[in-house]
């Protein structure tokens, strides 16, 4: 994991609350350094991986959170598949 990226995503996206895909466009643009595809493939992963997590951590909460879960983790699946998707495009 680059650690950079991680450093750049909690101040951007949880600190500042900038949205993840307008996160990886100033990523990708070189705004934020120069970070290879594949280190931001990986982070990406990374951060799907906590929020499918999360996700889990959720159903547990209340009953809703669970009726909710599959659809919720497949949305979020999509999403990061795209997001990685128009990275390697670019």
């Amino acid at each position: 994991m680059n650690e950079r990226l991680w450093e750049l995503y909690e101040q951007l996206c949880m600190v500042e609350m900038v949205p993840l895909d307008e996160f990886v466009r100033r990523v990708k643009s070189g705004e934020l350094g120069d970070f290879p595809t594949e280190d931001m493939v990986s982070f990406l992963r990374e951060v799907e991986a906590n929020v499918l997590q999360n996700i889990q951590v959720k159903t547990q909460e209340h009953q809703r959170y669970a009726e909710m879960a599959d659809e919720v983790s497949a949305d979020t699946q999509k999403m990061f598949d795209e997001l990685i998707e128009e990275l390697r495009r670019s």
